[in-house]
């Protein structure tokens, strides 16, 4: 029970960490690359996949214009359009500007879980909680994952772990 209480410790360390901009300037997107990410997030939630798979937006890379369908990694606007599109199903009106917002630092969370997992199916609990413990604060994740900052990374870094671990544990159970 106390790996499990430190390991949540741990989680809400990471989420409450990467807030700190929000305490100081308020829910904003920060930077070029998150907002136009905010930007084609808005249009796939609203037009659909096949609309934004064929996207050509004329206001990007002026005057040239981009194909934005196929010029993306589009996993972080479908997650968060999907999270967006589920609060609603549940009832609960949240922005798509906010989600975008607290997205990086829900998936920390959810990555300093995953890292916990793989340290007790690679070693052992000891193992696991260093794991989390220093995902949560390594600052080269929390500069990647700070919130307001909408880009790949976030949601990236917790495949990636939850790719590892899952692989490790096929491994281990055969």
């Amino acid at each position: 029970l106390s790996c499990v209480l430190m390991c949540v410790r741990a989680m809400w360390f990471a989420f409450d960490i990467r807030l700190f901009s929000i305490r100081q300037f308020g829910p904003v997107i920060h930077e070029f690359d998150p907002y136009f990410n905010y930007r084609a997030t808005k249009y796939l939630a609203t037009e659909g996949f096949v609309e934004f798979w064929n996207w050509y937006d004329g206001g990007s890379w002026y005057p040239l214009g981009r194909a934005i369908g196929g010029t993306v990694y589009p996993g972080l606007m479908w997650t968060a359009a999907a999270i967006h599109h589920a609060l609603h199903a549940l009832t609960l009106t949240v922005a798509l500007r906010d989600v975008a917002v607290f997205t990086a630092p829900l998936f920390a969370a959810a990555t300093t879980l995953v890292a916990y997992f793989l340290g007790t199916e690679v070693s052992n609990r000891r193992c696991g909680l260093l794991a989390a413990a220093l995902l949560a604060i390594v600052p080269g994740y929390i500069s990647r994952s700070v919130a307001g900052s909408f880009d790949n990374e976030a949601v990236a870094i917790f495949a990636l772990l939850l790719t590892f671990f899952l692989f490790v544990r096929a491994v281990n159970t055969g």
